[in-house]
């Protein structure tokens, strides 16, 4: 208690003029706002203010360094906030969970995945498991969308292996964190860290449901839930079967009960539920709205290249004022016309740099 109470008395606030807000001091210099709203979120939400969340991740940052030495650049409060939510604020069990993930992605190379491992099956993979991030909603949240009742692993396993497959995942988890969400929060002018999930139910039913979906899919959300944690901020479920009651306990124990709180079962009007969250042109036709872009396509502002270059800079830039080293490696950017590249693939931070600006 004590070392928690050094924690929360550690940093000044500043009082930021006609905004109603304040700014707390970050561990790379820059200034966090501190916003009325967000403050008496955080303390619904989690039951601490914002100022001592920022002071307890503080807090956190030193117990790991302590033990794993100086975090590289990529690791900013915001990602280690992350942790010390998903162990709901206990400074000693965010430490091991981030111990634990940084000595599992150092044993499976996941800092480099942006650009070591090609998925050449992609396209036939998005055929036979579709899912993929589609658009943002109405605050700029990316939005991501699967199909779980059009999975078939018979069809997969033909072309394909359960390892590629998760590798793919790693990859795409990476991508959010480091290169959609940050693109997101650069088009929105404010940060988002956290995605809407959109999951169609349509065909989901006990016989979909083999042991061979369940494992992948147990799979997968144990390296979330374990490695990935507080990226969902709510999930919304459509065109639910009758059945959905059974399916949803053979499934919903893959989850903590935090993530099965965010989770939403929207009706059969869904399509005007969903209209309220995610305007149409970021919506697909199938779910009412007017984008006739394939879910493979992945449309979203993380296909903008001048948003890529922008976060391309702006982790070469926090790197040099950081004096952290890098340890991710990033694909290049492509030029507007999609010829060539402007960046070199090992760069540094990308999980903060949508709101770069926006912090300060």
């Amino acid at each position: 208690m004590k070392r928690i109470a050094r924690a929360l008395n550690k940093k000044e606030v500043a009082p930021v003029q006609s905004t109603g807000a304040s700014k707390v001091k970050l561990s790379d210099g820059r200034m966090a706002a501190i916003g009325a709203a967000e403050d008496a979120e955080c303390r619904a939400a989690w039951g601490v203010s914002l100022e001592q969340e920022w002071q307890l991740v503080e807090q956190l940052r030193e117990e790991v360094e302590m033990e794993a030495g100086k975090l590289p650049v990529e690791w900013d409060d915001h990602v280690l906030r992350r942790f010390l939510r998903a162990r709901k604020h206990n400074i000693y069990k965010a430490k091991v969970m981030l111990l634990d993930t940084l000595k599992w992605r150092k044993e499976t190379n996941v800092d480099t995945v942006l650009t070591d491992f090609d998925f050449h099956e992609k396209d036939q993979f998005n055929k036979w498991y579709p899912e993929g991030f589609y658009g943002v909603d109405r605050e700029g949240r990316p939005i991501y969308v699967q199909q779980p009742g059009k999975i078939d692993t018979d069809q997969l396993w033909k072309f394909t292996t359960l390892e590629r497959c998760v590798r793919y995942h790693l990859q795409q988890q990476e991508r959010y964190w480091r290169i959609i969400a940050p693109a997101a929060s650069v088009s929105s002018g404010r940060r988002h860290d956290q995605s809407l999930v959109l999951i169609d139910m349509d065909g989901v039913g006990i016989s979909t449901l083999t042991s061979e979906v369940r494992n992948i899919m147990g799979t997968i959300m144990k390296i979330d839930q374990d490695y990935y944690p507080e990226l969902m901020w709510k999930a919304c479920l459509v065109n639910v079967p009758v059945s959905f009651r059974v399916i949803w306990s053979m499934v919903k124990h893959f989850m903590d009960v935090h993530t099965q709180a965010k989770i939403e079962v929207l009706g059969t009007n869904f399509q005007e539920e969903l209209q309220r969250l995610i305007a149409p042109e970021n919506l697909m036709t199938c779910y009412g709205g007017t984008n006739t872009a394939p879910l493979g396509a992945q449309p979203g502002p993380w296909q903008d290249p001048a948003i890529l270059a922008k976060l391309a800079e702006d982790r070469q830039r926090r790197q040099q004022e950081s004096g952290r080293p890098a340890s991710m490696t990033f694909p290049p950017v492509p030029q507007a016309g999609g010829a060539g590249a402007t960046a070199a693939a090992q760069e540094g931070p990308p999980a903060a740099e949508g709101a770069a600006a926006l912090a300060s």
